[in-house]
């Protein structure tokens, strides 16, 4: 750690935790809101919470008793709540004499202002997201390979067409959500008010990788799409080709038919 955090310095663990697809905040009315988008207020402990739409959840200064309370408080408003959160964490220390990110990774905050709190939160909120796009992606991946195996050893099952349909449809559904968030190039809106936390947030946004990562996240939808464009073009030719068979099939029983009543009858 470095030696510029004097005796009287505090510390607090912020965790961020993916929700769901999305956190329904119309008419979510505090009194003691700091933010109103993202929604940030200070809790009866003394600590915070900042709710984004995106679906993610940042608790700072917060037991887990405390944020499982308010989890529970959200209710419906959690559209689509995922089975396995993805969780972020970070050690906040403030009253260091300057905002920086020491070498273990924690936050040295000159203090815990609603301002540098959420810029905090904007980074942990993108983290949690892009973890939940990774691991998605991932997934899609692993079944993109596996029917690009029964390609190559020439036969495309039933299943493997439901398969791709459905990376087709996780490959849209990501591409949404990137969409519907903050563009991680873009500065949160507490920049436009505090341009001198601007420094701080280009330190977390790197300190967690956040460019890169959704860099790779679209790279990788990319391969995704383009996959599921040419096994669907071929799954398309190969229903026309059964379609001009059926057909073919068609007219010889007739012909079959009409020689029939011709001859025989």
């Amino acid at each position: 750690m470095p030696t510029n955090i004097p005796p009287s310095a505090t510390s607090v663990t912020a965790r961020a935790l993916q929700l769901g697809e999305r956190l329904d905040l119309k008419g979510l009315d505090r009194t003691d809101v700091f933010s109103l988008t993202p929604l940030g207020f200070r809790t009866a402990s003394g600590g915070s919470a900042v709710l984004f739409r995106s679906g993610a959840a940042v608790f700072i200064g917060l037991n887990p008793v405390e944020e499982e309370e308010i989890i529970r408080g959200l209710g419906a408003r959690i559209i689509t709540p995922l089975g396995e959160r993805e969780i972020e964490s970070v050690e906040l220390t403030f009253k260091a004499e300057e905002d920086s990110v020491a070498a273990n990774g924690a936050v040295l905050l000159k203090a815990d202002d609603p301002a540098r709190l959420l810029v905090v939160a904007e980074v942990l909120a993108g983290a949690v997201s892009l973890s939940l796009d990774e691991r998605r992606v991932g997934s899609a991946f692993v079944r993109v390979a596996t029917v690009a195996e029964e390609l190559k050893a020439g036969r495309l099952s039933t299943g493997s067409q439901r398969e791709i349909l459905a990376e087709i449809g996780e490959a849209l559904s990501i591409q949404s959500r990137l969409a519907g968030r903050i563009g991680l190039d873009e500065k949160p809106d507490v920049l436009w008010e505090h341009p001198e936390l601007e420094r701080l947030w280009m330190k977390l946004a790197e300190e967690f990788d956040l460019k890169s990562r959704a860099n790779a996240i679209a790279q990788k939808l990319a391969v995704i799409r383009d996959s599921a464009d040419t096994l669907s073009g071929l799954l398309a030719t190969r229903t026309s080709h059964r379609l001009e068979w059926y057909i073919i099939a068609l007219i010889a029983l007739e012909i079959v038919l009409g020689l029939y009543d011709r001859f025989w009858k």
